[in-house]
């Protein structure tokens, strides 16, 4: 067995078997994998980081809510992010409010978040 590291757009063949599997994409420029292959070259095993940007909160006063301000405040965060090519960015809400806060943007994907320090 040997184990390398992919990144950039040599991720396209991870992806493609991430997918398979029925994981998640792995988008070139954001994501790391260390791969194992066997002696014929094929990939038998994977382990992958993406980047993705932390939602850390909104605000609208008082006087200007209930007018659709944080719809447009979201829009054009995420057509910067977009132009940013940041794939994809998450929530970890802290009770049902935030949660279908964040929800209420756009559809989204609940999964529960573990975070690890390095």
């Amino acid at each position: 067995m040997t184990f390398e590291i992919l990144s950039g757009l040599s991720i396209a063949e991870l992806d493609k078997l991430s997918r398979e599997l029925g994981n998640i994409p792995l988008l070139a420029g954001s994501s790391i994998s260390s791969i194992m292959r066997d002696d014929a070259g094929k990939i038998k095993g994977f382990a992958s980081v993406q980047t993705a940007v932390h939602a850390s909160g909104s605000w609208v006063d008082l006087k200007y809510r209930r007018q659709r301000h944080t719809y447009t405040l979201r829009e054009v965060l995420e057509d910067e992010l977009r132009r940013l090519r940041v794939p994809v960015y998450f929530s970890i809400p802290q009770n049902d409010f935030e949660k279908s806060l964040f929800a209420k943007y756009g559809a989204v994907e609940e999964k529960i978040v573990q975070v690890k320090k390095l």
